[in-house]
């Protein structure tokens, strides 16, 4: 019977081993269920197709360890190895937990010549950390999340086709939405259709939904009844195959006062500007930069610490903020959502997803940004 494949989406092995190099480590022991996908295609994540080997993270974990040639030793419960080729160069199968501890550090010790320096993950569990400090030493192990954070940053042809996908799903989602946002509807039924319909659209899985009414608080789900004359916040990101979209889009139950609309229109002017000039070469600190001298030329308090990310496996995955080494390369793709707050506190502004490309960055979000008038 022939094996099933589950490639890496994006892993670029000559990036990893010079990231490797640069941070002065040997090896690295990736835990994380991103990461874990992001390096072997192991399934590991929440929005997988199936995510159940995440639910049994607890019981049958997962570890990858990658060497200063960025090959890949895979640790994983060995029903879901059983017919299936990963991007590992070894896969070692466990039954249960205990043994799963023991294969690691078996593993360890294999390899243990060559490695002076360990990094980990900041998620390293405590558990995994004792049983690499039995074979390398509590002093030989550093948090290296740097390693893998400067490879994600650059997408591959296959990252950023999810991440289009991704970003179709919300944008139709959130235009189905505002076909049935009316006042009297309650927050937590308009969450449940923007779940339910990006599933329906494709989704693997939920980013997040953060809907609000007003300027009440948007990161939890508040029962409250839209009422007029109030801001409609759509902020939606499904996932796709691991990676995740992150769309905002503006409603008004009324008429529109005439300084929301004003402070909307120079905050669209300024992300546009911001996107005109996001082009390979420059760093992240001089975006801020240029981000918080349009705010004073438009006479606005900027909202802060960051005007913008990357994003990919993560929501939000390298920020875009004061005193950022990042370069801008191609490769990238990025949000870029700039704010102010309106003297009734609502947040005005405007995020658009864009992908770097030699010449520039280019917009993928394409749904109309106008505040709609309800």
């Amino acid at each position: 019977m022939s094996l099933v494949r589950f490639p890496s989406p994006g892993f670029d092995k000559h990036r990893f081993v010079d990231s490797l190099s640069r941070a002065g480590l040997d090896a690295l022991l990736i835990t994380s269920p991103e990461n874990t996908y992001y390096v072997t295609g192991y399934p590991a994540i929440p929005s997988a197709g199936n995510p159940i080997l995440f639910a049994l993270r607890n019981v049958l974990p997962f570890f990858a360890l990658l060497d200063r040639q960025g090959c890949a030793t895979l640790l994983c419960w060995g029903g879901a190895a059983a017919g299936i080729e990963y991007d590992a160069a070894q896969v070692v199968p466990f039954p249960d937990v205990t043994a799963a501890y023991d294969r690691l550090m078996e593993v360890l010790r294999e390899k243990q010549a060559g490695i002076t320096t360990l990094g980990i993950e900041s998620s390293c569990p405590y558990a995994v950390f004792q049983v690499a400090g039995q074979v390398v030493g509590a002093r030989a192990m550093r948090v290296a999340d740097e390693v893998l954070q400067s490879v994600r940053l650059i997408k591959s042809p296959q990252e950023i086709a999810y991440l289009q996908q991704s970003t179709a799903i919300v944008e139709k989602t959130v235009s189905e939405l505002m076909d049935l946002v009316k006042p009297g509807i309650r927050r937590p039924t308009l969450i449940h259709e923007a779940k339910t319909r990006m599933l329906s659209h494709g989704a693997t899985g939920i980013g997040h939904v953060t809907l609000s009414f007003g300027s009440s608080n948007p990161e939890v789900e508040i029962d409250e009844a839209l009422e007029l004359n109030k801001l409609v916040v759509l902020d939606l990101g499904a996932l796709y195959l691991g990676y995740a979209s992150d769309n905002r889009r503006l409603m008004y139950t009324g008429k529109i006062p005439a300084g929301m609309l004003d402070l909307h229109k120079r905050m669209c002017a300024i992300v546009d500007e911001i996107a005109s000039r996001f082009v390979p070469g420059k760093t992240f600190h001089e975006i801020y930069e240029l981000a918080i001298g349009l705010y004073a030329q438009h006479h606005l308090d900027p909202f802060i610490p960051n005007v913008g990310h990357t994003i990919g496996l993560n929501t939000e995955e390298d920020w875009i903020y004061k005193n950022s080494p990042v370069v801008i390369e191609p490769g990238m793709v990025v949000n870029l959502e700039l704010y102010s707050l309106y003297p009734t506190g609502e947040l005005i502004g405007d995020e658009e997803t864009y992908v770097v490309a030699a010449a520039g960055a280019d917009r993928l979000t394409t749904l109309p940004r106008d505040i709609r008038e309800i």
